[in-house]
């Protein structure tokens, strides 16, 4: 049997005016009550709506190599995304919000319903259909249902994609509650009939209120076949209270991890997409003549975040609901915008920007990662457990990691347990936690690993700081692990939860580019006999 550990953080909200709260939350915070109508025209279709994601770059004070990443997207994006708020918890005992769910519908075995031939452009799926191709048999609680309507999606958003989407008619959604399932994937820009125009219904309401999860907009299907064990659902931005968002979804062989299928579309920045050139980052070029006065304070992101605050300005969570409505005021769909940083709960940093070739990344490295490269993100792991050696602001050294190594191999993914996490992610300064030494990171780096796995962040303050509230990030160990080609997920969580020192691995993080981090959903998955 498989035992699922989540090793993600759900990070809470802010209130508009209090950033404070990214550090010390209150208990009680929820989203605003709907505060915005956002009107459907010929200007601005539903889904030119729906499809906005803006991120930008910023500094965390003056200093090199500390560029951050704010965005915001909705929760319907134009990628694999997730829709669930469960309006009928009290009365159907399952979970009411998206971050509040577990493994039971996120990991485990899958249905794979293939209803290639059947499904045409702008057609209904029907109960008849599903049961035709199901037949007698039983469901497992994850449903995938095959259409290969996304074959066909543009690279760019598209109002007929949309449009012109198969869609779930209330049968169907009515066969596949009778069933017991717990999620359903299916590669289809949306299953609602009232975002296609179709009628009035909202399929997937009636399926989260069942307490079913709704993930559309899936990718090769096509390739998902009977030797994927595990089917695996990822929220990279499970904000507590969020209705939906970007999704991930990876189908692994648990004898072969490696070797995984990613059915997720990329997500890129719409309306305007600046960013299409081929290193993580290129530091703008000044458009300052020789007789006028220079760019302040220089070349790189104006804008700089003081860097006292870089706690609030990694951890960046707001969600503001927004009702979409029609020329009649009707409303078709209440969303939510999302905004997040980089830092936002459990992340993956990588090869970002070496300033001025300061830290001897090489040029493909940085290419390499102007998204997370998928062969990082899932194999065999094995647990360094620190917790009982070291604590807050004490450093990791190369004699703590041998000490502490049951057997780390090449190619496996490196999880470093120092209990931090859990207990300091909220109300503690930047320079609190624990962090590697650079012969630490050299001992990683000739064990051959593939990825770093932590419960803090890795860096400690060089210089120290005369203020505990500012640190100064040497990036020492983060530029040698990246330059050897190894990631960093950090502010994992749960780690104490773990009960083998080898098991496996899957990261799911946001499917963008050009980031400083992207928060992740992290798996660990051991098997028991």
């Amino acid at each position: 049997m498989y035992r699922i550990i989540d090793l993600s953080i759900r990070p809470n909200h802010a209130p508009v005016g209090n950033g404070q709260a990214l550090l010390t939350p209150s208990v009680s915070s929820s989203p605003v009550a709907e505060m915005l109508r956002e009107p459907v025209t010929k200007e601005r279709t539903l889904n030119e709506i729906l499809s906005y994601y803006e991120f930008n770059h910023m500094m965390s004070g003056v200093q090199a190599g500390e560029i951050f990443t704010k965005g915001i997207l909705t929760t319907k994006p134009y990628t694999t995304y997730a829709t669930y708020l469960n309006t009928q918890s009290v009365s159907n005992g399952r979970p009411e919000h998206l971050a509040d769910l577990d493994s039971d519908y996120l990991v485990g075995a899958y249905t794979l319903i293939d209803l290639t031939g059947m499904v045409k452009n702008g057609s209904t799926i029907t109960a008849e259909m599903l049961k035709k191709v199901v037949g007698d048999k039983d469901l497992n609680r994850i449903v995938v249902i095959r259409t290969d309507y996304s074959k066909n999606r543009p690279a760019k958003p598209s109002e007929s994609y949309l449009k012109e989407s198969p869609t779930l008619s209330v049968d169907a959604a009515e066969y596949l509650i009778s069933k017991g399932i717990y999620s359903l994937v299916i590669d289809v820009r949306s299953i609602n009939p009232i975002l296609t125009g179709k009628s009035k219904d909202q399929i997937s309401a009636l399926l989260n209120s069942s307490g079913i999860l709704v993930v559309e907009d899936a990718c090769d299907l096509e390739n998902v076949v009977a030797t994927y064990d595990l089917a695996i659902i990822g929220f990279p931005l499970p904000v507590k209270g969020i209705t939906g968002g970007p999704s991930r979804v990876f189908f692994i062989h648990m004898s072969n991890p490696t070797d995984f299928l990613d059915c997720t579309h990329p997500l890129e920045s719409y309306p305007d997409n600046p960013y299409d050139y081929e290193l993580p980052f290129e530091p703008p070029i000044s458009k300052r003549a020789l007789d006028e006065i220079g760019d302040y304070p220089n070349v790189l992101p104006g804008r700089i975040e003081p860097r006292e605050l870089q706690g609030i300005t990694m951890k960046t969570s707001r969600l503001t609901p927004f009702a979409v409505v029609d020329e009649h005021n009707n409303v078709i769909t209440r969303e939510m915008y999302m905004e997040y940083g980089h830092g936002t709960g459990t992340h993956i940093e990588s090869a970002f920007y070496d300033p001025w070739g300061r830290h001897c990344v090489p040029e493909e490295v940085l290419k390499r990662y102007v998204r997370i490269p998928k062969d990082r993100l899932v194999g065999r792991a094995c647990l360094l457990d620190l917790s009982n050696v070291v604590g807050p602001n004490q450093l990791i050294d190369s004699t703590h990691l041998k000490d502490a190594d049951p057997g780390l191999e090449p190619g496996d993914i490196a999880v470093i347990r120092a209990d931090f996490a859990d207990w300091f992610f909220y109300g503690t300064i930047p320079t609190s936690g624990p962090g590697l030494t650079p012969d630490a990171a050299v001992y990683l780096v000739k064990k051959g690993i593939r990825a770093l796995v932590c419960d803090f962040a890795v860096e400690k303050s060089d210089p120290v700081s005369n203020s505990p509230a500012i640190k100064y990030t040497p990036n020492k160990v983060h530029y040698y692990l990246h330059k050897n080609d190894v990631p960093i997920v950090e502010w994992a969580c749960n780690m104490k939860l773990l009960k083998k020192k080898k098991f496996i691995v899957a990261v799911l993080p946001l499917p963008a580019s050009h980031q400083g981090g992207f928060p992740s959903h992290v798996f660990a998955i051991e098997e028991w006999r």
